[in-house]
């Protein structure tokens, strides 16, 4: 009986000891298919940024910003990749969020300077927002969105995308009506 015990504390202890090594990588697999990462913000292009446009996310998360390009880094909390990026966001200023925001996030955006506002997000998993955008004045469905993780299936290749040519000023994106919410926004300034 004392054998079987200590049997089973060394294998919790071997447990507990591989998940703290793996945490402190960064990078640990939830399940087989999702890896979770913990990617730094970038400060000097928040900065940057921010001489242009402000997002305000409630509840607040974790951001950054990079720029549209193919590999770039779609969420600070997961390794996808965007891997197709239509030929009218190339380049464009990408905001970072998370990967999967609560039921409730909000989104203002204020514009410092004129620019072209992408708002994108899985069409399947998408927190409301395609009732939101379908309702929301001045934005105009496009025709492309990125994709993401092309290359493991299916799930990053089923985005849409809406855009709104915008003046200096304040755009509020409505909460989002359920969980599970995984959007980008990018810009193109003028």
């Amino acid at each position: 009986m004392k054998k079987h015990t200590i049997l089973i504390l060394i294998i919790i202890f071997l447990t507990g000891v591989s998940y703290l090594t793996l945490r402190k990588s960064k990078i640990f697999k939830v399940n087989s298919k999702v890896k979770i990462a913990q990617h730094d913000p970038n400060i000097g292009l928040i900065n940057e940024s921010e001489k242009k446009v402000i997002i305000t996310v409630k509840p607040k998360m974790n951001f950054s910003y990079d720029f549209m390009k193919s590999g770039v880094i779609q969420h600070l909390d997961r390794n996808y990749t965007y891997d197709y990026i239509p030929k009218e966001l190339e380049n464009g200023l990408l905001y970072q969020g998370i990967h999967r925001p609560a039921n409730g996030t909000s989104v203002k955006i204020e514009l410092i300077e004129p620019a072209t506002i992408y708002f994108f997000f899985h069409s399947t998993i998408d927190g409301g927002y395609t009732e939101i955008f379908e309702n929301l004045k001045g934005w105009e469905r496009s025709n492309d969105a990125p994709k993401y993780d092309i290359y493991n299936g299916y799930h990053g290749l089923k985005m849409k995308m809406y855009k709104l040519n915008a003046e200096k000023g304040i755009y509020q994106i409505p909460a989002t009506t359920k969980e599970r919410a995984c959007f980008n926004v990018a810009f193109k300034f003028k």
